[in-house]
């Protein structure tokens, strides 16, 4: 069932961060500098942002974003392999997670609306601000989502997030039950430059993009379909238009890419 107030939201915050970029090389990451002494964690690698006086790895204290909501949820530092921190935000509960990756021009606030909404679904979601290694932030928000009481995971996003999701579902195990992927393609900057990078995570995907994207050429959906058919199962919607990424979801066709979102998420439950 679509939730009209949804869309609006969406509209909402599409407008605030502007229309996608037309190139996904742009850097539009939130720096965090490693330390020789990073923050005090918890044995899953987080430094939670409700303890006193928390700081980050690079001695910076931990700010809760003025768009997420004044109580409930979880904001946390998440250390990742490299020893650097990814700021994440857990929401909802149980074993059902959901990690989405925002545009190259967004952040947590971006896909606020959208994690919002699914979490009222009954999904754990994990949302996360792009530092300075994409992969390794998608998958510090899938630790955090695991070692808060998720069991097993869909990977998905928007752009860059969408390639991320892509990209690093393979490395992540058998917890990935499967990866969203809305205006998703190859990117050299983002650390997967071919469609066979895209290709490898052996599970449903769900691939959703515009006919005559601007941002990836034409038949990119496609390509990623046929070789992903290869190791696993797809469903590929490509709907009229030039629409990216978020703005999809508040175009003409935002409520049947919604229902699909939904559809799959249910299956791969």
């Amino acid at each position: 069932m679509s939730d009209p107030t949804w869309g609006a939201s969406v509209s909402r915050t599409a407008r605030r961060v502007g229309r996608p970029l037309v190139a996904l090389v742009l850097l539009c990451a939130v720096g965090c500098a490693s330390s020789a002494h990073p923050p005090a964690t918890t044995p899953d690698g987080t430094a939670s942002a409700t303890q006193s006086g928390p700081t980050d790895a690079a001695g910076q204290p931990i700010i809760r974003p003025d768009c997420l909501p004044r109580t409930g949820g979880i904001y946390l530092q998440q250390l990742t392999e490299h020893h650097t921190m990814t700021p994440v935000y857990l929401l909802g509960s149980g074993p059902h997670g959901v990690v989405l990756g925002a545009q190259a021009n967004g952040d947590i606030c971006q896909v606020l609306p959208v994690a919002q909404r699914l979490a009222g679904k009954g999904y754990h979601l994990a949302v996360f601000d792009w530092t300075v290694s994409y992969p390794d932030d998608m998958r510090a928000a899938a630790r955090a989502l695991l070692a808060h009481g998720a069991r097993h995971l869909v990977l998905g996003g928007f752009s860059r997030g969408a390639l991320v999701a892509l990209g690093v579902a393979p490395d992540l195990g058998t917890s990935i039950a499967g990866v969203i992927s809305v205006s998703g393609g190859p990117s050299a900057t983002e650390g997967f430059p071919t469609i066979a990078s895209l290709a490898r995570f052996h599970g449903p995907v769900l691939l959703i993009s515009s006919q005559d994207d601007p941002v990836f050429p034409p038949g990119t959906s496609r390509a990623i379909a046929a070789a992903h058919a290869r190791a696993g199962t797809n469903d590929l919607i490509l709907v009229p238009g030039q629409e990216h990424a978020l703005a999809l979801l508040a175009g003409p066709n935002g409520r049947r890419i919604q229902a699909a979102i939904d559809a799959f998420l249910a299956r791969t439950r």
